[in-house]
């Protein structure tokens, strides 16, 4: 079974002026040890399937299934807490947090020790590649690649199953593209997690095991 399935979905944004349908009939599955890259142009629903993945919010029709249970049943709250960790494109750190404390968070609210919290961060954000000393400092005296670092190391102390990008690259140079881009097909191939980038970015999805492409809200094809 797929950890997590979309059938059918459809989504609309709506106001006093306006229906828009962001997401229109999309239907695919999603498994472990898997990298996926969702690609299309802006306003094509890319992100708002990506939001339905993470519970941030329920289709308007069809449903979106983490192990054939619909997200709409879910405690959703307690699905983002405990099976999924997003990354963002401006790296959704915490400023007044030192590195070592953003690596930490998921597993504070959690309310694991800190003794034990803080050992698990220290490891994770060591094996992305950041030193010693930089886990006492402060996010904005890291370059950009390194606070994605971070973020990154934050969803796999968390343990989630479930690793969704939101443009993780898109403030980035080619050299550290290239690296956030292995260390995410690290953690679908050999750590078998299951990978969801939206990107536009070329690298990312030459790297994907599928490709997803978004229309006009619909999936228009799938490759790779």
């Amino acid at each position: 079974m797929a950890l997590l399935t979309v059938d059918r979905v459809e989504y609309e944004y709506r106001s006093a002026y306006q229906t828009v349908r962001a997401v229109s009939g999309v239907s695919a599955e999603f498994e472990m040890g898997r990298l996926y890259a969702i690609v299309g142009a802006s306003g094509s629903g890319k992100t708002t399937l990506l939001s339905l993945l993470a519970g941030l919010d329920v289709p308007s029709g069809g449903s979106v299934c983490y192990q054939g249970t619909p997200t709409s049943r879910l405690d959703r709250d307690g699905y983002r807490l405990e099976h999924v960790s997003v990354i963002y494109q401006n790296f959704n750190l915490f400023y007044h947090l030192t590195v070592l404390e953003n690596g930490a968070y998921p597993l504070y609210l959690r309310k694991m020790p800190r003794k034990e919290a803080d050992a698990l961060a220290r490891e994770k954000l060591l094996s992305v590649g950041l030193t010693e000393d930089q886990l006492v400092r402060m996010p904005n005296m890291l370059s950009g690649g390194e606070q994605q670092r971070v973020a990154i190391a934050r969803a796999l102390a968390a343990g989630s199953e479930i690793i969704l990008a939101d443009e993780p690259t898109g403030n980035l140079d080619t050299e550290n593209t290239e690296n956030i881009v292995s260390i995410l097909g690290a953690l679908a191939r050999e750590a078998g997690r299951c990978v969801i980038i939206v990107t536009h970015d070329p690298a990312v999805s030459a790297a994907a095991d599928v490709v997803l492409h978004m229309r006009d809200g619909k999936l228009a094809a799938e490759g790779g």
